[in-house]
């Protein structure tokens, strides 16, 4: 080889990696001042505790909301004590016992409970518990959605960083050749159109990098909403290793589908609603079914009459005759209510089904035909700097940058395919109705998996990418 041309070639490569180093240093440096030191990890991302979070908060509050409800109901059953008293001044007749008194106040406290309403009661109270029960569920599948959201945001984070990265290195390269045509352009070895087209380049790398470098902040910012913590935005985050998830089988779609209608909490939250709906039409049909209650009166009278009594204690039925269609309309509104939440479940369960279909078949797509694109471009990268490092040792190219690029765009591919495959393995979980870090366990046995058809892909012989 020749000696000046290993020299160029070893300034080439500290002359990029300097413009790199350069183009990056404003990011880092704004970075830094959010560095908490520890790096975030998915699992610490997915512990944190979510009731201060406004969507967690909006479930919540409908749990408050039922049960606040359920102790409304419960209350009816309850012993209802009251007071009441007059103040009042009145002209006499002639034949009262003392027609020169002419003050009637009272006062007066009576104690009344319900003993018996032929079971409307419990249809209530159970009603309310089922709504309270339902409650529970949404506010579970709610947490179970937003960790869902988090593990989302958190990918998006570690892929902007790898973009960044991506269009960082390109810069670095398109810089240092419009820099290097700026120089031979004093020269008259460079045309102005070619200066033109490479500054051309050099702009829209820029651009794209810009953005990409804003992407990066913004998809902090939305990871550290939806964790609740929108004062402490991560700057580190650790990459998971999920290879091992290639290695996985989708499971079998009739499982899948017994589990999630057995276990989505947004389904059971729906049949709890139902079952409450059920009760309170069965309590609208015994409207009109009599009540007994017990009461009891102690009265103070300052104007005495034979009429009154100090002390009543008794026990009382009433039998509604005629409610001027009162009963039929709270029955059309339990109906109505009931069919409704039946749309709402078959709407549901109709989507568990087409959910996962999809999910299933497309697990089986990542860790076949995604896994073996993202190997033939991890390949052809390496195959692809190992030819540029040919030629440009035999003064047949310019630069190696073309090819250290690629190398980091089969890195972004990689984790794309990877996160995309445990973002599904996830949702499985998640629509299972378990936690979301069991859809990332290792398996027993790793079997290699086998690509789909297609030409055979040299594997590459690089450290697997996570």
């Amino acid at each position: 080889m020749n000696k000046d041309r290993c020299l160029d070639l070893r300034e080439y490569g500290v002359r990029l990696l300097v413009v790199a180093g350069l183009i990056a240093c404003s990011v880092s440096v704004g970075m830094a001042a959010e560095d908490g030191g520890t790096p975030l990890t998915l699992d610490a991302a997915l512990s944190v505790p979510l009731s201060g979070q406004y969507g967690v908060m909006a479930a919540e509050a409908g749990l408050a909301a039922a049960r606040a409800d359920q102790a409304e109901v419960a209350s009816w059953s309850d012993p209802m004590i009251s007071l009441h008293g007059q103040l009042r001044y009145i002209r006499p007749s002639n034949v009262a016992p003392d027609p020169n008194n002419r003050h009637d106040n009272a006062l007066g406290i009576t104690a009344r409970r319900q003993l018996f309403d032929f079971g409307r009661q419990d249809l209530r109270f159970d009603a309310a518990e089922e709504q309270v029960s339902g409650a529970k569920l949404s506010v579970l599948g709610r947490e179970q959605q937003q960790r869902l959201a988090i593990l989302r945001a958190f990918f998006s984070v570690l892929m902007a960083d790898q973009q960044y990265t991506v269009l960082n290195e390109r810069m670095a390269v398109v810089y240092v050749r419009y820099d290097k045509a700026k120089d031979r352009k004093e020269l008259g070895m460079t045309s102005d159109y070619e200066l033109a087209q490479l500054r051309r380049d050099y702009e829209d790398v820029l651009l794209a990098r810009a953005k990409a470098d804003a992407n990066r902040r913004i998809s902090r910012r939305h990871l550290a909403e939806l964790m609740g913590t929108p004062d402490q935005i991560p700057a580190k985050l650790e990459k998971p290793k999920f290879t091992h998830l290639f290695d996985r089988k989708p499971p079998e779609l009739d499982d899948t589908l017994k589990k999630m209608m057995q276990g989505d909490p947004e389904l059971q939250a729906l049949r709890a609603e139902y079952a409450g709906s059920e009760h309170l039409l069965q309590a609208a049909r015994d409207h009109n079914a009599p009540t007994i209650y017990a009461e009891v009166n102690g009265d103070y009278y300052q104007r005495e009459l034979g009429s009154r009594d100090p002390f009543r204690a008794g026990v009382y039925i009433e039998f509604p005759l005629y409610d001027g269609g009162l009963r039929d309309a709270r029955i059309g509104r339990a109906q109505a209510a009931r069919m409704g939440l039946q749309a709402r479940i078959a709407a549901r369960e109709a989507a568990l089904r087409e959910y996962a279909t999809t999910l299933v078949d497309m697990i089986d797509v990542q860790r076949k035909a995604a896994l073996s694109r993202v190997q033939a471009l991890e390949n052809y990268s390496d195959l692809n700097f190992t030819r540029k490092q040919t030629l440009y040792q035999m003064e047949k190219a310019t630069d190696l940058g073309d090819a250290m690029v690629e190398e980091s765009a089969a890195q972004l591919e990689r984790m794309r395919a990877t996160f995309t495959l445990a973002t599904y393995w996830a949702e499985l979980a998640v629509l299972e109705g378990a936690p979301i870090m069991t859809a990332f366990s290792a398996p027993a046995s790793s079997p290699q998996p086998v690509p789909a058809g297609g030409p055979t892909v040299v594997k590459s012989t690089k450290e697997p990418k996570s």
